[in-house]
């Protein structure tokens, strides 16, 4: 046998990229829930909002330090790539890249740089009721109100993306027979000889996500105080 064409069920996504992965997730959609019931639950929504930016802080410097396929060298591509695997994509033919697709690599990264700017722009803005950012008194009035309007409408952004990524989570399903979804959740998939992660560098991560929090929690911790203070009861 061809040692360089067979197929094994290899580690690929490490764990601490998939629990970022589903961590976004359940943060994006609760953000949502939370705002959508507006006031009586913006105590979970603040808490949801500084939860995704650590998350995206520990994911930008996982693609530095992480095994081989979180890495954004592994799977940003140039232009030539990006377009030959579009053209690609209404072939039958299974995808034979290992980690994230030329295009979907690009659809991650702009997932975690927009979740990360929504909730970096959260710090900022308030609904002149009862939620303020804990920066909010650092800018104007009319800076905050810009800002919500771009928090909203990053929102709407994120909500696009979504959509795309799990559409082609179900295209690769049925046109090309590959079930992606498993991988994200064991890590394991099909993948030629060699091409596998030792293991997840879990002391590494460990490191990372509690300066990450540490860093989050002096953030929220020593902004200064907002000048709507006596508004909180």
């Amino acid at each position: 046998m061809n040692t360089a064409n067979r197929t094994d069920r290899a580690l690929i996504w490490d764990l601490p990229l998939r629990l970022v992965h589903w961590g976004l997730a359940l943060c994006v959609v609760g953000s949502w829930v939370t705002a959508e019931l507006a006031t009586d639950y913006m105590d979970w929504h603040m808490p949801l909002g500084y939860t995704s930016l650590g998350l995206v802080c520990f994911r930008l410097i996982w693609g530095f330090v992480g095994p081989k396929h979180a890495r954004f060298g592994s799977f940003l591509k140039g232009p030539a790539r990006v377009w030959a695997h579009a053209r690609a994509l209404l072939s039958p033919q299974p995808a034979s890249d290992v980690g994230h697709t030329p295009l979907g690599g690009w659809v991650a990264l702009a997932l975690i740089l927009l979740i990360g700017a929504q909730a970096g722009i959260g710090l900022f803005i308030t609904d002149d009721v009862l939620f303020y950012g804990p920066y909010n008194g650092a800018v104007s009035s009319g800076t905050a109100g810009a800002l919500a309007g771009w928090h909203h409408t990053l929102f709407d952004a994120i909500c696009v993306l979504v959509l795309v990524h799990v559409g082609a989570v179900i295209w690769y399903a049925w046109r090309k027979g590959q079930n992606l979804a498993p991988a994200m959740v064991t890590g394991r998939k099909p993948a030629p000889a060699g091409e596998g992660i030792a293991g997840s560098m879990l002391w590494r991560a460990l490191l990372i996500a509690v300066a990450v929090a540490a860093a989050v929690t002096a953030l929220v911790q020593l902004a200064p105080p907002l000048p709507m203070a006596d508004y909180y009861f």
